[in-house]
């Protein structure tokens, strides 16, 4: 009967309990925008992920954009969302005033 080298086994494991805790925490994120009123501007933009760009609220929250939900967004667009709706508003800063731009939709 052959023994299994646990160090062998240990950096998989590592692999895949580090992409579960992301999942779960981007879950969680989503949740969290979903859930909250949002009266937010953007602040930062971010696509370290190849395939999807955050963009990130003055109050700490974060909106995905991804393929299947391809948001028009820039920095200084203000977001604006009652709280248990995935609906959002966008509002875009022209000659000094915000002005209604878009709804968006998170899947």
């Amino acid at each position: 009967m052959k023994k299994i080298n646990i160090f062998r086994i240990l950096p998989l494991f590592i692999v895949i309990s580090a992409v579960t805790v992301f999942l779960i925490y981007n879950n969680q994120l989503n949740k969290k925008f979903i859930r909250l009123e949002v009266n937010s501007i953007i602040v930062k933009r971010n696509n370290w992920q190849l395939r999807t760009t955050e963009f990130y609220l003055q109050n700490g929250l974060r909106i995905d954009s991804t393929f299947k939900n391809n948001f028009d967004l820039k920095i200084g667009d203000s977001i604006s969302k009652k709280s248990n709706t995935n609906i959002f508003s966008v509002y875009r800063k022209e000659n000094g005033k915000y002005l209604f731009y878009k709804k968006s939709a998170i899947d």
